[in-house]
C-alpha cells in the first residue's frame, strides 16, 4: 500500500485511542486495514475511518508502529506485508519491520441491519454531548449511571448525564420516540474523534452506529431503563441570576487556594452571593453581585469541584440559579438555551 503520510497519520491518530491497552485478544492491539478503512476495536466499540487507496488491502498495523508513522517525514509511505505476517514500513530513506498478526483473527462489529435511524448535524450532537459528559459517572460497575441517555420524546431529543451528585440535561428539537443508553467511553470517543457534517445514527436494542462520510463508530448499548430525570427539574421558590464568568472566576480562585476536598459555602442575601471555602491551609472568601435580589436569605453548601465543573459547561453570560431550601439541590439554567443542571448540596458546619 502506498499512501501519503499525512493522511495515514491523521486517520490513525483519530482512532488509535480505541485500541485497548490490556486485552485477552492480542490481535486487538493493532489497527486493521481492510476494504478502504482503518479499523480499531475494543469489543465495546469499533471505529472505522475511510482511507483512500486502501480498498484492496488487508493487514494489521501493530501498536508499536503507531509512533513511527506519526513521526515519519511528509511524503509517500509504502507499507507491505509478507506471507509470514511481517509488515515493512518505508518512507524516503527510512525502513523498519514489525511482526504483525493475521487479519482474519480481527473481530469486526457488523452494521445494524434492523432498527431505526435519525440524522443530526455533528455540531449539534457534539455540543450537547459535551455539556452533559461531566455528569456521567465514571464508575463502570453502575452501567446505567455510566452511560449517557439519548432519549427522543415529546418533540425533543434529550441528552442526559447523572452520577448521583449532579444531573445535566440538554435538548434539541426532534420528532420521534426512543431511548438509547450510550456507554461513557463511547461518548468520550465521539467527542474527541472529530465528527463533521451530517451524522446518521442507526440503532436497535443492542447497539448503535454513528455514520458520517469519513467515519463509522459502532457501539454496544447499556441494558436497563434510565432514571425519571425530568421530574427532578421543577420550579423552585428561591431564584436569582448570577454572572457566569464572575462565579466561574471566583470558584477557580477558591479552588486554587486549597488542594483539599472542601465544601464551598453559599450565603445568598438580597443582591449578594458570599462564597467561602475553608480548609486546613486556607480560609477563602469572596462576594459576587447578583443580577436579581433573592426573595429570602439562604445558606447552603456544595462540593466545590462539582460547582466548578458545572458552571464551566454553560456558555451564557448569565446563569439562573434556584433553590428550594438549605438541604435541597441547586438548579442551574442557561439564560438563552435549554441546558439545565442540578447539583446536590453537602453538609456544612
Amino acid at each position: 500500500m502506498k499512501i501519503q503520510k499525512t493522511e495515514l497519520a491523521q486517520k490513525l491518530n483519530k482512532i488509535k485511542g480505541v485500541v485497548p491497552k490490556k486485552t485477552t485478544m492480542p490481535v486487538l492491539q493493532g489497527v486493521l486495514v481492510k476494504e478502504g478503512y482503518l479499523i480499531a476495536n475494543n469489543m465495546e466499540m469499533t471505529v472505522k475511518a475511510k482511507l483512500e487507496g486502501a480498498e484492496d488491502e488487508c493487514f494489521i498495523i501493530p501498536e508499536r508502529a503507531f509512533d513511527l508513522v506519526s513521526n515519519l517525514p511528509d511524503g509517500e509511505v509504502d507499507i507491505s506485508v509478507s506471507a509470514k505476517n511481517t509488515i515493512t514500513i518505508k518512507a524516503d530513506k527510512i525502513k523498519n519491520k514489525y511482526q504483525t498478526m493475521a487479519p482474519a483473527q480481527f473481530p469486526i462489529i457488523t452494521e445494524q441491519e434492523e432498527g431505526s435511524e435519525l440524522t443530526i448535524e455533528a455540531d449539534m450532537l457534539l455540543e450537547s454531548m459535551k455539556r452533559v459528559f461531566f455528569a456521567i459517572s465514571p464508575r463502570e460497575y453502575n452501567g446505567v449511571m455510566a452511560s449517557m441517555c439519548l432519549q427522543a420524546d415529546g418533540g425533543w431529543l434529550n441528552f442526559v448525564g447523572l452520577d448521583g451528585h449532579v444531573l445535566a440535561w440538554d435538548k434539541v428539537e426532534y420528532d420521534g420516540k426512543f431511548e438509547l443508553l450510550i456507554p461513557r467511553n463511547t461518548v468520550e470517543k465521539l467527542k474527541s474523534i472529530g465528527l463533521s457534517g451530517a451524522v446518521k445514527i442507526k440503532h436497535n436494542k443492542s447497539g448503535a452506529v454513528f455514520i458520517t462520510e469519513e467515519m463509522e463508530i459502532y457501539t454496544r448499548l447499556v441494558n436497563g431503563t434510565y432514571f425519571n430525570y425530568q421530574t427532578m427539574f421543577r420550579e423552585l421558590p428561591l431564584h436569582t441570576v448570577v454572572s457566569r464568568m464572575k462565579l466561574l472566576d471566583a470558584m477557580t480562585r477558591a479552588k486554587i487556594c486549597t488542594e483539599e476536598k472542601c465544601p464551598v459555602r453559599f450565603e445568598l442575601e438580597r443582591g449578594f452571593l458570599n462564597l467561602s471555602l475553608k480548609g486546613k491551609a486556607t480560609d477563602y472568601t469572596e462576594t459576587i453581585d447578583l443580577q436579581e435580589e433573592m426573595p429570602e436569605a439562604l445558606t447552603i453548601g456544595f462540593d466545590a469541584r462539582l460547582v466548578l465543573e458545572t458552571i464551566k459547561v454553560f456558555d451564557d453570560d448569565n446563569v439562573g440559579i434556584s433553590f428550594g431550601g438549605p438541604k435541597m439541590p441547586m438548579l442551574m439554567e442557561a439564560e438563552d438555551g435549554d441546558f439545565k443542571a442540578i447539583v446536590l448540596p453537602v453538609v456544612i458546619k
